[in-house]
């Protein structure tokens, strides 16, 4: 196993980073200092070639210039807080609207928009890099100052780990998440992927996407994954929270079983490749885009989470980190093949 580093481009005159991780089964995975992004998970398929698991950029640019977040870390808060606001302690915050009425994914001086600081990990169980930044007390309207890490390491096992850690000198709201879009398949779509979700119920919502409070069962919904089932054929209209993506853009409600139980698997029959993804956080946003669209986006988002609006909902998991309680998650990524 080893890690390479190299330059990527330049942003404003200072060097983009990218580390290159290799294990000794044939695994790569490329990861840029610029929004902490996932260039690249590249596996061996049924026939031995590496695939591209993830969809990404050739240059800096791309990623400069994109608005999907694409495979970037995310933070301060992933998905939305309603009206650009919420209150803690009494004070009232007032945050970028920048997803419609709402601020989404932290507003616009987001991670996925900061140049980290990278530095190799080498051991003899793992490779990595451990990419750090510091967020100033009102950035973006949050209070607190962060100071903020993020590991990827790749073990012989295939297995990407993703541990975030975000302290802070004040309570604030984080939730930090990886918004890779997952390319196991060839296909154009993603209606032949198979996925696993190991959730009973997602948060409902309205037309702006924002939760209503109330949670919806997934038993005999466009929403059930809690077997594995080919998305295509699970997709269907006739439910309005379903109907008003034409898709997935939906939180689920993770079942925490226990730390090894898998929270997803994804699986391609076209390559035999298998991902099982594991994490501590309690929910997951499983995002495709609209499937009734042409063309499709070709890929599939799954970003563990706090819950969406959790600030603004006291019923939600809390989101508060402190400087007693410091933010933590973790998500690992195995990749194999089914018939191994």
């Amino acid at each position: 196993m080893h890690v390479d580093v190299s330059e990527f481009g330049q942003l404003e005159g200072n060097p983009v980073e990218l580390f290159t991780l290799n294990n000794s089964k044939g695994m790569q995975v490329e990861i840029l200092t610029y929004g902490g992004i996932i260039h690249q998970i590249a596996v061996p398929d049924s026939t031995s070639n590496r695939h591209d698991c993830v969809q990404s950029y050739d240059d800096i640019n791309g990623y400069v210039e994109d608005p999907s977040y694409r495979g970037a870390i995310v933070g301060r808060y992933a998905n939305r807080i309603g009206h650009g606001s919420f209150s803690l302690n009494g004070i009232q915050y007032d945050l970028d609207q920048n997803g419609g009425d709402h601020n989404l994914h932290g507003g616009l001086p987001g991670f996925h928009k900061k140049l980290w600081k990278g530095t190799a990990i080498n051991s003899e169980t793992e490779v990595g890099v451990e990419l750090t930044l510091t967020s100033e007390d009102g950035e973006g309207g949050f209070p607190g100052n962060l100071e903020v890490t993020a590991r990827y390491t790749l073990s012989d096992t295939n297995t990407l780990t993703l541990t975030m850690q975000a302290k802070t000198d004040a309570p604030t709201p984080i939730s930090m998440t990886q918004h890779a879009y997952f390319t196991l398949s060839k296909s154009d779509s993603v209606e032949s992927t198979s996925l696993f979700i190991n959730a009973t119920k997602v948060t409902d919502a309205d037309a702006t996407l924002l939760p209503t409070g109330k949670l919806v069962d997934v038993a005999t919904t466009p929403f059930d994954f809690t077997t594995t089932t080919v998305i295509g054929e699970q997709s269907r209209s006739g439910m309005p929270l379903y109907d008003m993506v034409g898709g997935y853009d939906h939180n689920y409600v993770l079942s925490q079983d226990d730390a090894d139980s898998p929270q997803a698997i994804v699986y391609a029959s076209d390559t035999d490749i298998e991902m099982v993804l594991r994490t501590n956080l309690p929910g997951m946003q499983f995002y495709t885009g609209s499937l009734q669209s042409s063309p499709q986006l070709g890929a599939l988002c799954l970003e563990p989470q706090h819950f969406p609006d959790a600030p603004n909902r006291p019923e939600f998991p809390d989101c508060i980190a402190t400087p007693e309680k410091p933010f933590e998650a973790v998500i690992s990524y195995q990749f194999s093949l089914k018939g191994e």
